[in-house]
């Protein structure tokens, strides 16, 4: 069953009928009052602790252990923040494994269904910190003689080698589901640039071509003794999301 331990709860009101949000996130506002989530990016300030209509007190748990309504299964150990379905269905816990920077808590009681209570431990307001891709460069060397699937962390890395060995070549982003996995505590605008080289010993290009969830924007083609810089930058993390822009090129 699920259990509590109150540290700080705070009373604000309610900026709108909140009679079915007991137990779910809300974000305060600029008026001073609590409502739902507008979308998963916003920040929580705590979770509902009463059911209040419009107006009323509403009780917020801002610090410690809280009763928190699951949107699905979600196991302990699991950093969660708001679900956001529509403008009277939010709030709910959602596991934000995949966009830590909007991680409002941690799972310590387990739910094994949507609206389940299970129990979390709330962390503090850090407003969408993220880490994202640290400056350690990664060189891949790529020979194959065929087209090539690039991996997330190939790109992540920073700079491909890639010799065409014998013909022109067609290689192919990773997923963006990949690219988004790849990034820790990734979120909307996270980015990073890349490089591929074409280390050809005759006049052979490399095309690159996008992955499932990938868009590309400019040209995508790498002559001979040419390398073409790319800036990746994710659009969307829950139906991930990716666009590659070609950002110049460079002879060597």
């Amino acid at each position: 069953m699920a259990t509590e331990n109150k540290i700080l709860d705070l009373t604000f009101p309610a900026a709108e009928d909140l009679t079915n949000d007991q137990y779910r996130f809300v974000v305060l506002t600029s008026s001073g009052t609590v409502r739902r989530p507008d979308s998963e990016s916003e920040i929580a300030i705590g979770i509902l602790q009463n059911a209040p209509a419009a107006g009323e007190a509403a009780v917020v748990r801002l610090v410690g252990v809280s009763k928190v309504q699951a949107n699905d299964a979600i196991g302990i150990g699991t950093f969660v923040g708001p679900e956001y379905v529509s403008a009277t269905d939010a709030g709910k816990a959602k596991d934000a494994s995949l966009n830590l920077a909007y991680a409002r808590a941690v799972i310590i009681e387990s739910t094994s269904a949507e609206d389940d209570l299970g129990s979390c431990l709330l962390l503090g307001m850090v407003p969408a910190i993220n880490d994202v891709v640290k400056s350690i460069t990664t060189v891949t060397t790529k020979t194959t003689n065929a087209a090539v699937t690039y991996t997330a962390a190939e790109l992540v890395g920073g700079l491909i080698l890639r010799d065409p060995n014998g013909n022109d070549r067609s290689d192919v982003t990773p997923t963006a589901t990949q690219i988004v996995g790849a990034i820790s505590g990734c979120v909307v605008g996270s980015s990073f640039r890349f490089i591929i080289r074409n280390t050809a010993d005759g006049n052979e290009t490399i095309t690159l071509t996008a992955g499932t969830g990938v868009t590309l924007s400019g040209t995508m083609t790498i002559a001979q003794n040419y390398s073409r810089e790319f800036l990746a930058v994710v659009t969307n993390v829950s139906s991930p999301a990716v666009t590659i822009y070609s950002v110049g090129t460079v002879a060597h």
